[in-house]
């Protein structure tokens, strides 16, 4: 049975946890040796440091050369000495201690110019000087197994080496990212040498190693002449494809992250500098480096099975297509970027028909694409504004249809909302030259799309809105040619309207809610007008209407169009007749009006019922 240092009377008695549950691992603390160590080391250091810049001068050469190999030869022996004892907190103070003094050491030398090193460039002396301590360090460590800051110093002092042996013009081209590649790729192997411990560290410096390739490489394609660019991309390509391959490696497989995930990446990085390196080619290098990306999507819908070869040629074809995109825009190249634009359908489409999970957002995209592209040609004189409104309409009028086939499907509401936005960008592109004709020819293909897919989703709402873009159409076309009588703008509404109504018509509903308006809306306006603007054709036809419309609803029994037609009749025969009565002798109104106080008189009692029996009548009606 496992004993324990504590007093028993500290321990945690056993009722206090569940059973078969082990004790909680004690916090990590700074302990106080640790801190005495970390505090005596660097002392240590910094009492060397101090030597070197005062008392260095009295010694000699051979004096010189003395000190710097006891002092340091003597930290790093008392290192390998404490950690065959097992004082493993010491064991790693002497050995950061010693590291740090053979910097010192290092550096102390060629600015004092010990040997005559102070002749050789600061830059590579710094080179040799990381080499030199990472071969001691790793030599070290082979002989103190135990101890893991060797393995650490050996690791991080490696890092610069590469970047500083080239010349510092060089490090800014294909060299600086062959150099950074090549420090990745030393990184990996050692990240599968060292000891669990030290992963973490191995595995973040492969990772800024890499990244810094890729940026490097990335800025390089798209400032540089041709063959710098095209070097630093290449460089970037043979890395990704060497990922790969690592890994199909077991011990590198093994701490390297996933083939996917090293795909997409390396897929990015070397599309990004492929954009660059063909912009470099000249004005159509963009166009194609575009178009690739568009075929790269393509083959990425048809590799759907192979998930390293979809994630490369997926993420590569994105920042290719979209790269170059962003470029051509900013150079305002849109004639070139339409076609290219409507030709993003092709993928779209592919992923809408192979790829059920996608099937939405490529749907939308499929759709956006001839949209995008009108705009584009549109914008760049190509293609008229009138005609590019057309084809605007007519791609909302085949998302309407899609969104019809596709009703109750996820990607249903896609398409609606494509074809909304794509007519409002329609009527948007044409309303400004003033081309009312052409405006109300796109409305009326939106109205009649829209009113499709309304009744195949047996929605009210839309329906109402495509009825309202269709007299919106009628409107539009009779303004056009500067149609004045009020009836070209009623009878429109009033037949929407009573499209409205059909529902509630065949369901025997109350007359005001269905009818009522399409019928105040046609007979209203038309009646007043014909009081105040009296012509005889529109008199005649308010009459008639106004009648038909009375005797329709007192056929069907139904109250609105009968109370409507007979308020219009009236309203409209009172309004003819009342221009003439001042004209008429004072004793035939006064007789005519003591003759019907008479016949009223004399038949009160049976009037009154009647009146009564018509109220009802007329209040009965639906």
């Amino acid at each position: 049975m496992p004993t324990s240092d504590a007093p028993p009377w500290l321990a945690s008695p056993a009722w206090d946890r569940p059973t078969g549950q082990a004790a909680p691992a004690p916090a990590r603390r700074l302990s106080p040796q640790q801190v005495l160590l970390g505090l005596g080391a660097l002392l240590l250091v910094a009492g060397a440091l101090a030597f070197v810049a005062v008392a260095w001068n009295r010694l000699g050469v051979t004096g010189q050369a003395v000190v710097l190999l006891a002092v340091t030869a003597s930290l790093c022996a008392a290192s390998a000495r404490t950690a065959r004892r097992g004082l493993r907190a010491t064991e790693e103070a002497l050995a950061a201690a010693g590291a740090a003094l053979l910097a010192v050491d290092l550096g102390a030398a060629h600015a004092l110019g010990l040997g005559g090193v102070d002749d050789v460039p600061l830059r590579l002396w710094t080179a040799w000087s990381c080499a030199v301590v990472a071969l001691v360090a790793l030599a070290l460590g082979r002989l103190t197994r135990s101890t893991a800051a060797w393995p650490l110093i050996a690791l991080l002092a490696a890092q610069p080496v590469p970047l500083l042996l080239l010349p510092g013009s060089a490090l800014s081209g294909p060299a600086g990212v062959a150099a950074l590649l090549g420090l990745a790729l030393g990184d990996v192997l050692a990240l599968t040498a060292v000891r669990a411990l030290l992963r973490p560290v191995a595995r973040l410096l492969t990772g800024a190693a890499a990244a810094g390739a890729a940026l490097l490489g990335i800025a390089v394609a798209w400032e540089r002449a041709p063959l710098p660019a095209w070097t630093a991309t290449g460089l970037l390509l043979a890395a990704t494809a060497g990922a790969l391959l690592l890994t199909r490696a077991r011990r590198s497989a093994a701490v390297l992250p996933g083939a996917v995930p090293l795909a997409a990446a390396g897929a990015v990085a070397s599309a990004a500098a492929t954009t660059g390196a063909m912009d470099a080619l000249g004005p159509g290098g963009l166009v194609v480096a575009t178009a690739l990306g568009l075929a790269l999507l393509c083959a990425a819908v048809l590799l759907a099975r192979s998930p390293v070869a979809r994630a490369g040629t997926a993420a590569g074809g994105a920042v290719l297509a979209l790269a170059g995109a962003g470029a051509l825009l900013d150079d305002d190249r849109f004639a070139a970027l339409a076609p290219l634009a409507l030709a993003a359908a092709v993928p779209a489409v592919l992923a809408a028909v192979r790829l059920p999970q996608l099937r939405p957002a490529a749907v939308g995209a499929a759709l956006a694409a001839p949209a995008g592209a009108v705009l584009l040609a549109a914008a760049d004189g190509p293609l008229g504004r009138p005609a590019a409104g057309l084809l605007l309409a007519l791609v909302a009028a085949a998302a309407f249809a899609v969104a019809s086939l596709r009703a109750g499907h996820p990607e249903e509401q896609v398409a609606a909302a494509v074809g909304a936005v794509a007519g409002l960008l329609a009527v948007g592109t044409t309303a400004p030259t003033g081309a009312l004709g052409q405006v109300a020819v796109q409305l009326a293909v939106l109205g009649a799309a829209a009113g499709g897919y309304g009744l195949a989703v047996r929605s009210r709402v839309v329906q109402a809105v495509a009825v309202a873009v269709l007299v919106g159409a009628c409107w539009t076309a009779v303004a056009g040619v500067q149609v004045a009588v009020v009836e070209a703008y009623t009878l429109p509404a009033a037949a929407g309207l009573l499209v409205l109504a059909l529902p509630g018509l065949r369901a025997g509903g109350r007359s005001w809610a269905a009818e009522g308006s399409a019928v105040a809306v046609a007979l209203v306006p038309s009646a007043l007008a014909a009081v105040a603007e009296p012509s005889p054709v529109r008199w005649v036809l308010v009459v008639v209407a106004a009648a038909a419309a009375t005797a329709a609803g007192a056929l069907a029994h139904r109250q609105a169009p009968f109370v409507l037609g007979a308020a219009s009749l009236a309203w409209v025969v009172l309004g003819r007749l009342a221009p003439y009565a001042p004209l008429l002798p004072r004793w035939i109104t006064l007789g005519a009006v003591g003759l019907v106080l008479l016949v009223v008189g004399a038949t009160y009692e049976r009037r009154r019922q009647q009146a009564r029996e018509a109220v009802v009548w007329v209040t009965q009606m639906r």
